[in-house]
């Protein structure tokens, strides 16, 4: 082309027709100038679709990160329903004065993972990788990124919550060690399992003692409330990733 178009250039300078040149010459760069604009756009659109390529990995991980969430979730969820049913078993026996052999277990294991405040729920990685890389704006859904802001913030004051209940059972545990001892299973192996020891009676005697066991069910049953939130919240943002999942699909996926 560019050949052509030097034989064509020469051939009007030897004719000597400077109209006809000028004209040629404004054509040429006419050319120049559309073969610049085109290489533009499609420069424009190269890094237009990397950067959609972005928007959707980063959904994808989004969405492979929320579902992790969901199941860790109601696995907490189901824990927390657990405990706060061996709490309610504790203190009606307590208060009645009565332990029947068919709630014996749920005393007991009440009294077993007093002090476990360890619930935890997994991190969502991608949307930290965004924040801390300024790859945000790549989430276009404004309501998506106030959503995964929030959600990192219950997150942290659930964490909060259950490392505050934790360290306020170990400060107070005289309470609990009056009437229990604790017995492990099995001393030569990594084995956890332990058995507990405990006068019931007595148990039945010390109101303050019976105070506490109430604010445990008050406690679990809050934080259960708290893991039904953080749950809906979840659900929501799941939804709205598959939306903004499938405005992709005729971009990429379409055949």
């Amino acid at each position: 082309m560019l050949t052509f178009l030097r034989k064509v250039r020469k051939s009007l300078i030897d004719t000597g027709s400077t109209r006809r040149y000028l004209l040629y010459a404004i054509g040429e760069i006419a050319l120049v100038v559309i073969g610049i604009l085109i290489a533009l756009q499609i420069n424009n659109w190269n890094e237009h679709r990397k950067l959609e390529s972005r928007s959707l990995e980063y959904l994808q991980r989004l969405k492979v990160d929320l579902d992790n969430v969901s199941r860790d979730v109601n696995g907490s969820m189901m824990d927390t329903e657990r405990k706060f049913h061996q709490a309610q078993v504790a203190f009606e026996a307590l208060e009645t004065k009565e332990l029947t052999p068919n709630k014996r277990e749920d005393f007991e294991n009440h009294l077993k993972e007093y002090y476990q405040f360890s619930i935890t729920i997994q991190n969502t990685p991608a949307y930290h990788e965004m924040l801390s890389s300024g790859d945000l704006g790549l989430l276009k859904n404004e309501w998506l990124r106030t959503a995964f802001a929030d959600l990192s913030e219950a997150r942290d004051f659930l964490m909060e919550v259950n490392q505050s209940n934790h360290n306020a059972y170990k400060n107070n545990k005289e309470l609990i060690e009056k009437h229990v001892r604790y017995h492990i299973r099995n001393f030569d192996t990594d084995s956890t399992k332990f058995d507990v020891t405990y006068d019931f009676d007595a148990m039945t005697n010390d109101d303050l003692f019976i105070n506490q066991i109430s604010n445990d069910v008050y406690i679990w049953y809050d934080i259960f409330r708290m893991y039904k939130r953080y749950e809906r919240r979840v659900h929501r943002i799941q939804d709205s990733i598959q939306v903004e999942l499938k405005k992709y699909d005729s971009l990429f996926f379409d055949k």
